[in-house]
């Protein structure tokens, strides 16, 4: 069997003559699809926060702008590609069970006499959530002449900070019924007392300072060759977020591919390739894993074609045009002849 696979392996060049007539189909590969969550913090000085601990009477406020990333998550799912490696170019006459071959829209082998997938599954498209800007810190909000015509920013703050305590007091007068002209129903008194902390969390941080939180979602792509064990992925920095990895600032994160149950065949030297056949995979069993070097942070096993086995299916095996095969166009494998 051994010179059967090697017969195979070498059709993987294609040779083909102008205005020849041939049909030709890929076997899979698995890529990865490597997707990172990272939360992006970014904490902003208010433009009073001199005077917080004066009008405000709180020490506890942001003075400098920083930004900090964490990794929250790491995900990893598989995607079917063709292998150029593995693709084939198959020579048949109208009376071969292989002219009803089919391919998927990306020329991978579906199987004999069945039909393709009329779609392919939707990709999501990951790309770095946007931040709002936070406008609060830049710009002040409306405030009497008095205040606007002195040009003091301790007069400003001090017109900011009584804003404040204004908006206090309604609300409080709100809560307690101690007004003149009290809202008609409850979602009126809702959406008044909603507005008063929106303008109370505005004027506050323009003293306190302001933070920002944002989930930035990346998505890495992998088509092992080879086993891989400890090959840096990425690196992540605390102050940069998701970098190259061959950026130094970060932290290394590695990934591991190492097929865990190699499929085997049984060397037969005296059993020649068919001369008219299709290819199909037995798949290997792969482990992936994600780590920093002492958690780990994804351990799964899929499917790898790429380390598999390709196995030649004669026509003599499926004599008849009715014959319907059938395959996996993620995987390669056979899945039944009937």
């Amino acid at each position: 069997m051994a010179s059967v696979i090697s017969s195979v392996l070498c059709q993987s060049s294609l040779t083909l003559k102008e205005n020849e007539s041939v049909l030709i189909y890929s076997l899979p590969m698995t890529e990865l699809c490597i997707k990172v969550d990272v939360e992006k913090i970014t904490r902003k000085p208010g433009v009073f926060y001199r005077y917080s601990e004066r009008y405000l009477a709180t020490s506890d406020i942001i003075t400098e702008e920083k930004t900090v990333y964490s990794l929250k998550d790491i995900q990893v799912t598989s995607n079917a590609v063709p292998d150029p490696s593995k693709t084939y170019a198959v020579r048949v006459d109208k009376n071969s069970p292989f002219v009803s071959i089919s391919v998927d829209q990306n020329g991978l082998l579906c199987g004999i006499n069945v039909p393709p997938p009329t779609s392919l599954p939707e990709l999501s498209v990951f790309a770095p959530t946007e931040a709002k800007e936070n406008l609060s810190n830049n710009v002040i909000l409306p405030l009497g002449e008095e205040y606007m015509l002195v040009g003091s920013v301790a007069k400003l703050a001090e017109g900011a900070a009584k804003q404040i305590y204004r908006i206090r007091e309604s609300r409080l007068n709100l809560l307690t019924g101690d007004v003149d002209h009290f809202p008609s129903d409850g979602t009126s008194l809702s959406a008044i007392l909603n507005e008063l902390d929106k303008k109370e969390k505005e004027l506050t941080e323009l003293f306190i300072g302001s933070t920002t939180k944002e989930i930035q979602k990346h998505t890495l792509y992998l088509r092992p060759q080879q086993a891989l064990n400890n090959e840096v992925l990425f690196r992540f920095s605390v102050l940069k977020g998701l970098v190259p990895a061959d950026d130094l600032s970060g932290v290394p994160y590695y990934i591991s591919v190492i097929p865990t149950k190699s499929p085997t065949i049984l060397d037969n030297p005296k059993q020649k390739a068919p001369k008219e056949y299709i290819n199909f995979v037995i798949p290997s069993a792969t482990l992936v894993t994600v780590s920093d070097g002492k958690s780990t942070f994804f351990s799964q096993q899929f499917l790898f074609p790429q380390f598999g086995i390709v196995i030649p299916l004669s026509s003599s095996m499926i004599k008849g045009n009715d014959k319907i095969v059938i395959i996996d166009p993620a995987t390669g494998r056979l899945l039944s002849i009937f």
